[in-house]
């Protein structure tokens, strides 16, 4: 039997971790609302900062910043050493989203090197220089969508070794050169939705990358592609050719994209043809999405399918490279099944990074609850006079 003493000792031993535990929450607690900027919110024990409506980046952190948010704030230009003179070193994931940021300094995100995610849309960014993203391999998603940017240089995304998610939609992007995203190893989508002005080449590659796997060109004007313009994406998955003024497409494009899976083409004025009615059965017999939220391909032309859903091509029948229509093809009509969008963005990145700082911590004391109030149970147990 254990006497009163051992129990007390065993007791106090058990209750000393707790208090060391829960002073530390009070003075941790503490220590983080001294140094949350007066325009910010601090989270997580000030892991996660979101500040906005600020004139400045603020000079003042929490030592153990991962995530910040600088949204809606006027800040015209980001200069040299902006993050790492401001103690902001371990930042995994930085949105700087409606700030009016024109400039970025080469320099800028010097110190920053595990940063995973970087979101700088809606801003008036018209030019990333060279050596901007120098020292950030770690970056895994990067967000330059809704700029003015109208050109990037061939080395702009150099040294961004595990870069997988891009998106430059909304800018008024002219042209891309073939080589921008070569020496991207693990690139696996690029977004450029609404460059109304990109010049798509169908004599020439459009992009060289044998890891990507998702493209979006949707809303872009795009009249004609080729078998060139895709043809080394040779891991292409998903197309976007939506919203532009494409009349058909050649099946040979699909034939050179091995495992194309979702080849997307609403809003575009289609000539059900032959031709086209060869890339809806190739589509149909190699099972290939083609209806995305709801939106599927729509007949233009000839004007007795104008209006219809694509699969009417089905109740065509060729004659001498004529198309006929036949039975009640008025009626075509298609199933949706949805899916989930594949295209991540940073939203993905903050609730991870929730998870991965409260998980731990939340199962260590658990674990050590549960472990205290067994040994309490046994002892109170073993000793009858408690």
């Amino acid at each position: 039997m254990p006497s009163r003493l051992t129990v007390l000792l065993v007791s106090l031993l058990l209750a000393i971790p707790d208090a060391i535990f829960w002073l530390w929450l009070v003075t941790q607690a503490a220590r983080v609302d001294k140094l949350c900027p007066k325009e910010c919110w601090c989270y997580h024990l000030g892991t996660f900062v979101t500040c906005s409506l600020s004139s400045s980046i603020p000079l003042v952190f929490p030592t153990n910043v991962r995530g910040l948010v600088l949204e809606s704030s006027i800040i015209t230009s980001l200069e040299k050493d902006a993050f790492d003179s401001r103690g902001l070193k371990d930042l995994r994931v930085l949105i700087i989203d409606y700030c009016q940021v024109e400039t970025i300094e080469v320099g800028t995100f010097n110190g920053i090197k595990e940063l995973k995610s970087l979101s700088l849309s809606h801003n008036g960014i018209s030019e990333i220089i060279p050596l901007t993203f120098e020292y950030m391999s770690s970056l895994y998603y990067l967000d330059l969508g809704d700029n003015i940017i109208e050109y990037l240089e061939v080395d702009v995304f150099c040294g961004l070794d595990n870069l997988a998610y891009v998106n430059l939609g909304e800018n008024i992007l002219l042209n891309l050169h073939p080589d921008l995203f070569i020496g991207l190893s693990k690139l696996q989508s690029i977004i450029l939705i609404d460059n109304p002005d990109l010049q798509i080449p169908t004599e020439y590659h459009f992009i060289n990358s044998h890891s990507l796997s998702q493209l979006d060109i949707s809303g872009c004007k795009v009249s004609s592609v080729s078998v060139e313009t895709f043809a080394n994406l040779s891991a292409l998955e998903t197309l976007d050719l939506s919203y532009n003024n494409l009349r058909s497409v050649d099946i040979n494009i699909l034939k050179t994209l091995p495992k194309l899976s979702e080849l997307y083409l609403n809003d575009n004025s289609l000539q059900c043809d032959c031709q086209l009615q060869d890339v809806w059965r190739w589509c149909q017999d190699h099972d290939i999405r083609t209806v995305y939220e709801k939106e599927a391909p729509e007949c233009d032309t000839p004007s007795e399918v104008e209006g219809i859903w694509w699969g009417v091509l089905e109740r065509g029948q060729c004659l001498e490279n004529n198309i006929y229509y036949y039975g009640d093809y008025k009626n075509t009509s298609y199933n949706y099944t949805p899916i989930e969008d594949t295209y991540r963005n940073y939203y993905e990145y903050l609730s991870n990074f929730s998870k991965y700082v409260q998980v731990p911590v939340y199962a260590v004391l658990f674990i050590f609850g549960t472990a205290v109030n067994v040994i309490l149970l046994i002892i109170i147990t073993c000793n009858k006079d408690m």
